[in-house]
C-alpha cells in the first residue's frame, strides 16, 4: 500500500512522466534549484530515462543563480555534480540585474524563466521540466481563492503549457510531472538513496505569502482541506475550464462573429454575442483585448467584468480602455483595438535574418538575405503621410495608426498589414504577422506573472 512516507517506485514513472515528447531524439531542459522537489525530479527523470533507453546526456539541467545571498555559486556546482553524476549536462543562468527593493519573489521568479525561456529558444529546445507538486497546487489554488479568482485562477497549475518565447520561431513547452505528487514522498525518495538537498531559508521566510499559507497547512488539514482534496479540485476545475475553452474557440471561429483585421484590430457582431452566456462573452472579448493590447499577462476580471456587463447587457453605445486597448461599442458593433496615445509603441532595431514579437502583438521578422537591419517602429502620421505621397488611399484607423511598419532610417520600406512593401522583392523578406485569436492568455501559475504566458484566456 502507498503511503505518504513512501518512496516512488519504478512502475509509477510512466505515470509521472506521461506527457512528455515520446520520440527519443527530443532534448529536454529540467529546472533544478537544489531543492527537494527539483532534485527528486532529476533523479526520476534519470530513472525514467532508463526505462525508455533514452540517453541522458541529451538533456540539459539548468540551475539559476539568482545572486541573492553568498553560497548560492556553492549551491550551484552541488546542483552540477549531481547532475553530471546521474549523466545530465549541467548549466547556470546568472541573474546579474540590479535586484528590486520590493516583490524580490516575484522578480527572481520572473528573471528566472525569462533566462530559461531564452536558453532553449538559443539551443532549440522546446521542453523545460519544472518542479511543481501537489503542495504547490494546492497552495496556489488557496491564494487565488483568496483573490476572488474565476474559474481560470482556481483551476491553478495545468500539468503542461504552451509558452510563446520572445524570440525564436515556436513555442515552449512547460511540464509539471509532479503534480500529482506531494512532497513528503519526493523528500522520502531523496532520503532512501542517500541524496541531500539545500533548504532555501527564504522558503520559511513570513514575508512571503506562499510562506503564510504554507504555516497554516495544519490547521487546514484538520479542517479537510488536505492539499490531496485541493489538487483534486483543481483537475475538476481544469476540466471544465477546457470545456468553456472549447466553446469559445468556436464562436471565435464562426463565420461573421469576429472579424480580425491584420493592422491588429477585432470587430465583434454585439447582437451574437448577446445570444452567448455571459462567461463566452467573458471569455471571447477578454481574449480580444489580450491581443489587442498586447500585454504579457491575463487581462484583469475585476477590470473585465464591467466593461462586459455593459457591453454584452448595456443598452447603448460607449467606450472603455482596459489592458492597453480600448473598446467602442456602436450600434450592432464592437471595436477592440490598441489603445492610441497612453503607452506608444517601442521603436525596435530588427538585424537582418531575426525575428522578435514586436509590442506584445506582432512577429515580425527580416529575411537573411534582406540588406538590414531595420528599424521598426508604428506606422503614426509620418508614415501614413509618407504612404499618402506614395498614391495609397488608405483610411486613417488608430489600429494602423499602431501597426509595425519597417524603415531604413527616415525611408519607408514597408507597412505589411496595409500590404505595402516599397519594393516588390521586399514582400518576401520582410513580415509582420498579427497574434491575433490564436492567442490569449493563462493566469500566472504561482500567484505572480509568468513570462509571455499566451495560451488560454481569464483569470
Amino acid at each position: 500500500m502507498t503511503g505518504e512516507r513512501t518512496p516512488i517506485r519504478a512502475d509509477e514513472l510512466p505515470r509521472v512522466f506521461a506527457s512528455l515528447p515520446g520520440h527519443k531524439e527530443a532534448r529536454l531542459a529540467l529546472a533544478v534549484s537544489g531543492g527537494s522537489d527539483s532534485v527528486a525530479m532529476m533523479a526520476l527523470f534519470a530513472d525514467w530515462l532508463v526505462q525508455q533507453g533514452g540517453d541522458r546526456r541529451r538533456h540539459t539541467v539548468l540551475t539559476v543563480d539568482h545572486h541573492l545571498r553568498p553560497g548560492s555559486a556553492a549551491e550551484a556546482r552541488m546542483v552540477a555534480e549531481r547532475a553530471a553524476a546521474l549523466g545530465f549536462r549541467h548549466v547556470v543562468l546568472d541573474w546579474l540585474d540590479p535586484k528590486p527593493s520590493t516583490g524580490l519573489q516575484a522578480a527572481a521568479r520572473d528573471a528566472r524563466y525569462r533566462l530559461m525561456c531564452d536558453y532553449l529558444a538559443a539551443h532549440g529546445m522546446t521542453t523545460l521540466l519544472v518542479a511543481h507538486t501537489r503542495d504547490d497546487q494546492a497552495e496556489t489554488l488557496l491564494m487565488r481563492l483568496a483573490r476572488g479568482s474565476g474559474l481560470d485562477g482556481l483551476a491553478a497549475m495545468a500539468p503542461a503549457r504552451e509558452v510563446e518565447v520572445r524570440q525564436g520561431s515556436g513555442a515552449l513547452r512547460v511540464v509539471r510531472p509532479l503534480l500529482g505528487l506531494s512532497k513528503v514522498r519526493l523528500q522520502a525518495t531523496l532520503e532512501a538513496r542517500g541524496i541531500a538537498w539545500i533548504e532555501d531559508p527564504s522558503n520559511a521566510e513570513p514575508a512571503f505569502e506562499r510562506t503564510r499559507w504554507r504555516a497554516l497547512r495544519r490547521d487546514l488539514e484538520a479542517a479537510g482541506l488536505s492539499s490531496e482534496m485541493l489538487a483534486l479540485s483543481a483537475r475538476r476545475l481544469q476540466r471544465a475550464r477546457a470545456a468553456l475553452e472549447a466553446i469559445t474557440d468556436a464562436q471565435c471561429a464562426a463565420p461573421g462573429f469576429v472579424h480580425t483585421d491584420p493592422s491588429g484590430a477585432f470587430r465583434i457582431d454585439r447582437q451574437r454575442l448577446r445570444k452567448a452566456p455571459e462567461e463566452i462573452a467573458l471569455r471571447l472579448i477578454g481574449r480580444c483585448i489580450a491581443a489587442a493590447g498586447g500585454l504579457p499577462e491575463p487581462v484583469p476580471l475585476a477590470g473585465l467584468e464591467p466593461v462586459v456587463a455593459s457591453v454584452w447587457g448595456g443598452p447603448g453605445d460607449g467606450c472603455w480602455t482596459l489592458a492597453r486597448a480600448q473598446i467602442k461599442v456602436k450600434s450592432n458593433a464592437i471595436a477592440v483595438e490598441r489603445e492610441l496615445g497612453r503607452s506608444p509603441p517601442p521603436v525596435a532595431t530588427v538585424a537582418a535574418g531575426a525575428k522578435l514579437l514586436w509590442d506584445g502583438r506582432f512577429w515580425v521578422e527580416i529575411a537573411r538575405t534582406c540588406d538590414g537591419p531595420l528599424e521598426v517602429r508604428a506606422v503614426a502620421r509620418a508614415g501614413l503621410a509618407d504612404l499618402k505621397r506614395r498614391g495609397r488611399a488608405i483610411k486613417a484607423s488608430p489600429a494602423l495608426l499602431l501597426a509595425p511598419a519597417f524603415w531604413r532610417a527616415d525611408e519607408l520600406l514597408a507597412v505589411p498589414s496595409a500590404a505595402f512593401w516599397a519594393q516588390q522583392h521586399l514582400e518576401t523578406m520582410i513580415s509582420a504577422r498579427f497574434k491575433g485569436l490564436r492567442y490569449a492568455f493563462v493566469p500566472p501559475a504561482t500567484g505572480g506573472r509568468e513570462p509571455g504566458g499566451p495560451c488560454q484566456s481569464g483569470q
